[in-house]
């Protein structure tokens, strides 16, 4: 059969629009019934005589009482990467008797040139065409309405144009029409009165297409006799997809996001590698949390993709924003997140999947015994020791799936329901409202009260090695995992290292700095300032005891389950070395994905071909300047340049924003004042040049430069939170902070000599 219902379409080619509108109608959209006429029925622009018979016999069976819009359904028109629109010919308001000419029109257009031209600018096939018959609709209003902003590709609010009568005046850019807009992540209608009536169903059915399609969309509608209907849909072709399989990748440019270096700029300070990315995306796939966003292999914090989550449980922009701003640090005042619609049932099923992991009590081949949570170093290193000794691609493959899988799923679970949220991120504003926030800051600088966190103890510890109170043994099982780029699959970890914690002790040691003596000093000033809350508050004593025993208790289960979770990270990079040894790629196995690692193993060998590319790719992105701390909107790195190249924020359509003045406004990290000397850092590599006194400004700290913390009068950082790490163990050892500055690294150089207020957040150079 060459011609068939939209409705039931057979195996023949049909083309893109006449499949799209098949998918709506099943799907229960309403779109005008209609046939098409498959492409294997022409022959150089005219029907063959099977599909005029059958034509003939369709067109009798159609009421002369409704005129019908033929339209063309080439192949590859309305497609994912091109649309063809305005291409061919469309015939509009066709009598019954006029159907087999107006087929024949928009048949022979395949040839006009329009379409060649198209065709040749975008490198696209054509010359295939179908043809779409539907009863035509005589309406009120018809209009466009676009899913995304094709700007800036923000999804807050969709965009459309309409005018009276017939649309093709308004899609052929003939008329503008009238303007209106609908709020998609909490739906409001901004726009004539005439049409708002009908702005709920239209956001319903562009909901639904978008859903069905998952992907922006450009939509025709009509409404007549009082009702709206679906007449085609597209994608919006000329938004920016990322090339995963070039390693070419910029999340900036496929949606407006507001995006922050805070937290995930401190844990990665180089760009990501292939393999890395890839885990990090399996990851937040599995939680159902859209944590990360990936520009030019920089790793950023998505404050939008937070924001939205939490909005879609009913909570306000500005609500949502402070409930993650311990989180995510100071962003510019002024600034409006862009938000997006985000689906919570699919996080739902998502996070009950993971939740279950901990919960389950049937016993399978990856039973990891009782306690999981206190026991995943001992799994990891008993799965590490398992790798080790596989000497087969089949033995690897299967602990892969049977082993290393399970035990991601379950180290997730425990991260998941090993935290607590409310006493993190709502104590210090609970003290703050009380008491100001620089007493506030003091209470919340000891978090000892369950033994040392983590992140000090990485320091303490090598005062006890080198002091002879724990072994060089104990630490390299405890810490050996613990470096600046700890979550970078292709970098070694120290316990990797015959020399380590030889050195490690050796610099603490030269350095002739006394960590207890800090840590207890600092505890000291921390009790003097519970005793002053105390004097001022009486009748607050109890609440306040409870609540900084909460808050410690949830810095250190935060910091212990974040310090055990990078365990899968060793067990993921012992898995890559084990299936580059037997696969013989060594080192190239780091620029593949996690998913091609296991089909490599199955015997794929072509996707060794996508190596070479993806190492250029990468190795230009390491060469790449360090970019803003926060970005807005869509950014690339000629856009940045020209804008003046600002280190802080970056938004686009906007010049360099930094501060020129010689004062930089941060966020209070830990309280005190100091003057000093600046060193600027770039890298870890560079410690050897930090000198006892000196004032540590770095775009960004982790427990990678806690090393230094020691050494500094102060500590000043780009991007941070008053939960980073930096900030945590700078309260911890009674250092001054400021962080979240955005551009203190470009404001400063090395020798200026400043003056850091980590209670106000201040540092001004001194002349």
């Amino acid at each position: 059969m060459f011609v068939s219902r939209l409705s039931a379409l057979n195996k023949l080619s049909y083309g893109g629009k006449a499949e799209s509108l098949n998918r709506m109608i099943t799907a229960g959209l309403p779109v005008p019934e209609g046939y098409a006429v498959a492409a294997e029925a022409f022959e150089d622009g005219r029907l063959c005589s099977q599909a005029e018979k059958e034509l003939a016999v369709v067109i009798s069976c159609l009421s002369s009482r409704y005129t019908y819009a033929v339209r063309s359904s080439a192949l590859g028109e309305d497609g994912a990467d091109n649309s063809f629109a305005g291409a061919y010919e469309t015939v509009l308001d066709v009598p019954v008797d006029k159907i087999f000419e107006a087929v024949r029109t928009v048949a022979s257009s395949v040839f006009n040139e329009r379409a060649a031209v198209y065709s040749g600018e975008r490198n696209a096939e054509h010359g295939k065409i179908s043809v779409v018959i539907q009863r035509f609709v005589r309406p009120e209003f018809a209009g466009v309405l676009f899913t995304v902003d094709a700007v800036t590709a923000g999804t807050e609010y969709m965009t459309g144009n309409y005018v009276k009568g017939v649309g093709e005046a308004l899609v052929s850019g003939e008329e503008s029409g009238s303007t209106f807009r609908i709020n998609a992540v909490r739906y409001s209608f901004e726009g004539e009165d005439e049409l708002r009536p009908y702005g709920k169903k239209l956001f319903s059915y562009a909901k639904k297409i978008t859903d069905i399609y998952k992907c922006p969309q450009d939509i025709e509608w009509a409404i007549a006799d009082g009702k709206v209907c679906i007449l085609q849909a597209r994608p919006v072709t000329t938004l920016h997809k990322n090339n995963t399989d070039a390693f070419d990748i910029n999340d900036s440019l496929c949606g407006e996001l507001l995006l922050s270096k805070t937290n995930v700029g401190e844990i990665f300070q180089r760009p990501v590698s292939p393999v890395t990315y890839s885990a990090l995306r399996v990851i937040i796939d599995t939680l159902g949390i859209p944590l990360v966003s990936n520009v030019c292999g920089q790793p950023y914090l998505n404050i939008s993709g937070l924001c939205s989550m939490i909005m879609s449980f009913g909570v306000s922009k500005e609500k949502a924003f402070n409930m993650i701003s311990e989180l995510a640090g100071g962003i510019p005042q002024g600034i409006d997140i862009p938000v997006y619609p985000f689906d919570k049932k699919t996080f739902f099923k998502k996070i009950t999947k993971l939740l279950k992991n901990t919960v389950m009590k049937k016993k399978s081949s990856a039973d990891f015994g009782k306690n999981f949570r206190s026991r995943i170093a001992e799994v990891g290193n008993d799965i590490i020791s398992q790798i080790k000794n596989i000497s087969s691609v089949n033995e690897l493959e299967k602990i892969w799936d049977g082993k290393c899988v399970p035990y991601m799923n379950k180290t997730l679970s425990a991260i998941a329901t090993g935290l607590s949220l409310k006493s993190l991120f709502a104590t210090r504003e609970k003290l703050e409202k009380l008491c100001g926030s620089e007493l506030a800051d003091r209470l919340l600088s000891d978090c000892s009260e369950n033994g040392n966190i983590e992140s000090t103890g990485v320091l303490l510890a090598l005062d006890d090695v080198a002091n002879g109170r724990m072994s060089r043994e104990e630490y390299i099982v405890r810490y050996g995992h613990r470096h600046a780029d700890e979550m970078e699959l292709c970098l070694p970890y120290p316990y990797e290292d015959a020399d380590f914690p030889e050195n490690a002790v050796s610099d603490y040691i030269k350095t002739g700095i006394d960590a207890y003596a800090l840590k207890n000093a600092q505890e000291k000033r921390y009790k003097e300032a519970v005793e002053k809350f105390r004097k001022e508050y009486p009748s607050k004593a109890a609440w306040l005891d409870k609540l900084l025993r909460k808050y410690s208790t949830a810095v250190y289960k935060r910091e212990a389950v974040r310090s055990e979770a990078l365990r899968l990270f060793c067990v993921i990079r012992e898995y890559l070395l084990k299936a580059g040894e037997l696969t013989g790629l060594d080192d190239d196995i780091f620029m593949l994905y996690i998913e091609e690692v296991a089909s490599l193993l199955k015997g794929d060998r072509s996707i060794k071909e996508k190596i070479a590319l993806r190492r250029r790719n990468y190795q230009r992105q390491l060469e790449m300047p360090d970019f803003p701390s926060i970005i807005c909107g869509r950014f690339t790195v000629e856009e940045w340049e020209q804008s003046g190249r600002a280190s802080g924020y970056y938004r686009f359509g906007e010049t360099n924003n930094d501060e020129k003045s010689g004062t930089v406004r941060g966020v209070a990290g830990s309280c005190g004042q100091a003057e000093g000397r600046v060193r600027v850092l770039s890298s870890i590599d560079e410690a050897d040049t930090f000198e006892k006194g000196e004032i540590l400004v770095v775009q960004a700290a982790n427990i990678g430069w806690i090393k230094l913390f020691p050494r500094a009068a102060a500590v000043v950082t780009d991007i941070g939170a008053p939960l980073s790490h930096a900030v945590i163990v700078a309260r911890e050892l009674g250092i001054p902070a400021v962080v979240s500055c955005q551009c203190a690294s470009g404001a400063f150089r090395t020798g200026d000599r400043v003056r850091v207020d980590g209670t106000l957040g201040i540092v001004t150079r001194i002349d």
